[in-house]
């Protein structure tokens, strides 16, 4: 770090992901190479010498909880994002493989319990949920495409989202998949991040499923506001849960 001019981008990015990541990273300046360990899984990136000003950081290694070699799916994951060269990535990419592993733990949870009760399973697995998210703000190119791809799942998490100040994310399908979406996205370094709203139903979205990014609050109301009586529970929900009345 230097006295004259402050911490460069990189150091500060690195001391973001310490505060969001205590004690899981670990950085070797010398070899560019940052490591990150979540419950056994274990990830190694090395950064190109001009990052973040340009390039992306290089998925060397990748291995889930049980030591088996995800880095072909962790590559495939990130690259979906999209990142944009220039821009701080690696909350990005950290974020991205703890869903992939979170997700490859819960589908092994699931095969190992599987003869326990199917029918419960089934139950369990049928249950929705939505959940609307305030944020001080959106702003940042990965985070907004990082708030557009949730899980799969079946049937998909479809919803909202709309950037700017403030930032508004609405999200409904099969209760794990929203929450397990949510908690990803929570982990992100946020100003302000609450959850202003959540019930254990399904809600239906003027412009069918998947998630859509909105330009503006009007717009995101009309999402909200299908037709029948269901489409005016959800847009008074969202109105209230929202500070507008």
């Amino acid at each position: 770090m230097s006295e004259d001019h402050g911490p460069t981008r990189l150091e500060t990015e690195l001391e973001l992901l310490n505060a969001m990541y205590p004690h899981q990273t670990h950085y070797d300046p010398k070899s560019r190479e940052l490591k990150f360990s979540a419950d056994n899984a274990s990830l190694l990136l090395r950064l190109p010498e001009p990052y973040p000003e340009s390039g992306l950081p290089d998925i060397i290694s990748a291995t889930d909880a049980a030591k088996n070699d995800v880095r072909a799916q962790s590559r495939d994951a990130v690259r979906e994002l999209g990142l944009t060269e220039g821009e701080e990535a690696l909350d990005a990419v950290l974020a991205t493989f703890q869903q992939l592993v979170e997700s490859a733990a819960a589908q092994l949870d699931q095969r190992t319990q599987k003869s326990d009760s199917t029918a419960h399973v089934q139950h369990v697995s049928n249950l929705s949920k939505t959940i609307i998210v305030w944020l001080h703000h959106l702003l940042n190119t990965n985070k907004r495409k990082l708030a557009l791809l949730p899980p799969s799942s079946t049937p998909p998490v479809s919803g909202l989202t709309k950037p700017g100040y403030p930032g508004v994310l609405v999200y409904s399908g099969p209760s794990s998949a929203v929450t397990e979406h949510v908690n990803v996205l929570k982990a992100q370094n946020w100003q302000a991040f609450q959850v202003r709203f959540e019930e254990d139903e399904l809600w239906q979205f003027a412009h069918g499923t998947g998630v859509k990014e909105m330009e503006s609050m009007s717009e995101i109301v009309q999402g909200v506001g299908v037709d029948g009586d269901a489409g005016k529970r959800q847009k008074k929900a969202f109105l209230e849960a929202v500070g507008i009345k």
